[in-house]
C-alpha cells in the first residue's frame, strides 16, 4: 500500500488530517439515515428496510470508530506533552499510562461493536493474566479480535505493559501508529524480503520481558480456505510430518512458527497463554459485517495459561507442542459452533 511507503511524518499528517473530514462525512450519513428512517418504516418493503437499517448500524459503527481515532490522536498528543516531548516516554509509569489508554481505546471499540452491531462478547475469567512474564498467542479472524489481548489483560487489572507483534498495515490507524511506536511493539512487514531481520526484531521484544507480556498472532492473517490451502502447500515442502498434524485443522490457520519460536528463545521463563474465539469470523470483511448485522449469536472466548516448565526446550518439540495447542483451539471452535 502506497501510504505505508511514505515517510512517517507525511503518512501521519495525511491520515490525521483526513480523520475529522471522514468523521463529519459519516455523521452526515447518520443524519440522513435518521431523516429517512420513518419513510422506510412506513412506505418501503421489509427487505429494503432491513438493508437500510443494516446500513445505519454499520454507518454508526464507522462513525464511532473514527471518533475513537480522533480521541486516540488527542490522547497521544496530551501524553506527549506530559512526557516532556517524549523525554519520559520510556519511563515505567508513562508506559503504563499509555497502556491504560490503549486498553480504554480497544475496550471502546468492542463496546461500539456491541451497541451498534449487537456483537455480544462472552468474556472468560481473566485473573490468570494479572502478572507476567507471558507470551500470548491469539487466534486472528478480524480487525476487531486484534483488540482482544489488550482487553483481556486490562480486565485482569494487573500492572502489565503489553508488547505486540502487529502487521504493518495497522499503521494506517493513526491511534495504533502513535501508541504502537511509544510502547515496545514491532510492526511486521509480512512480505519482507529479509525474513531474518523480521525474526530478530520479534525476538528483541522478548528480551527483558520480566513481569510483562508479548502478544503475537501466529497465523499471520485472517483464515480463509485459500490461505489454508496455501499454508499447507508451504508446510508440505519442508515438513511432511507436521503436514499430517495441521491438515486436520478446520477453523484456524497453521501457526507460522518463526516469530513464536524466537520469542520463546528470548524469554524461556515466560508462560504461554493461548487465546481462541468463535464468532469474530463474521467480522472478517466489510461485506461479512454488512451481511450479518445485527449479530444474533454471542462471541465466545477461551484462554489457557501454560506454565513455562511444560514448554519443550527443543524447537522441533516446541513446534509439535504448539500445533497440539492450536488443534485444541480448533476443536474448541468446532464444539462451540455445534451449539450456535
Amino acid at each position: 500500500m502506497k501510504l505505508l511507503q511514505l515517510p512517517t511524518l507525511i503518512r501521519r499528517t495525511i491520515l490525521i488530517s483526513i480523520l475529522p473530514i471522514a468523521l463529519g462525512f459519516f455523521i452526515g450519513g447518520l443524519i440522513v439515515f435518521i431523516g429517512l428512517a420513518p419513510l422506510f418504516l412506513t412506505k418501503i418493503g421489509a427487505e429494503y428496510t432491513k438493508a437500510f437499517f443494516r446500513f445505519g448500524r454499520v454507518t454508526a459503527m464507522l462513525a464511532w470508530y473514527l471518533l475513537l481515532e480522533c480521541l486516540g490522536v488527542f490522547s497521544a498528543g496530551a501524553l506527549w506533552i506530559l512526557s516532556g516531548g517524549g523525554l519520559l516516554k520510556n519511563v515505567r509509569w508513562m508506559q503504563r499510562l499509555h497502556g491504560k489508554v490503549q486498553y480504554r481505546w480497544t475496550s471502546g471499540l468492542l463496546f461500539g461493536a456491541k451497541i451498534f452491531l449487537n456483537a455480544n462478547i462472552d468474556f472468560p475469567d481473566c485473573s490468570s493474566l494479572r502478572s507476567g512474564p507471558m507470551i500470548i498467542i491469539s487466534q486472528h479472524r478480524s480487525f476487531f479480535d486484534a483488540c482482544l489481548p489488550s482487553v483481556l489483560v486490562g480486565k485482569a487489572k494487573g500492572r502489565i505493559v503489553l508488547r505486540h507483534v502487529l502487521k504493518s498495515e495497522l499503521l494506517l490507524s493513526p491511534s495504533l501508529d502513535l501508541f504502537g511506536h511509544r510502547l515496545p511493539n514491532y510492526f511486521v512487514t509480512r512480505k519482507s524480503s529479509n525474513r531474518d531481520q523480521e525474526i530478530d526484531a520479534i525476538r528483541s521484544l522478548g528480551i527483558g520481558l520480566d513481569g510483562d507480556a508479548c502478544v503475537i498472532f501466529p497465523e499471520g492473517t485472517f483464515y480463509s480456505q485459500r490461505r489454508f490451502a496455501a499454508s499447507l502447500a508451504e508446510i508440505e515442502k519442508t515438513d511432511r510430518e507436521r503436514l499430517l498434524r495441521v491438515q486436520k485443522l478446520r477453523h484456524v490457520l497453521p501457526i507460522r512458527t518463526g516469530g513464536i519460536l524466537a520469542l520463546l528463545d528470548a524469554t524461556p521463563d515466560a508462560d504461554l497463554v493461548v487465546i481462541g474465539h468463535s464468532g469474530f469470523e463474521r467480522f472478517s470483511s466489510f461485506q461479512d459485517i454488512f451481511r450479518n448485522v445485527p449479530f444474533t449469536s454471542p462471541i465466545n472466548i477461551t484462554l489457557k495459561r501454560i506454565p513455562h516448565t511444560e514448554i519443550p526446550a527443543d524447537d522441533n518439540d516446541r513446534v509439535k507442542f504448539l500445533d497440539e495447542q492450536w488443534l485444541d483451539i480448533d476443536l474448541w471452535n468446532e464444539k462451540i459452533r455445534q451449539f450456535v
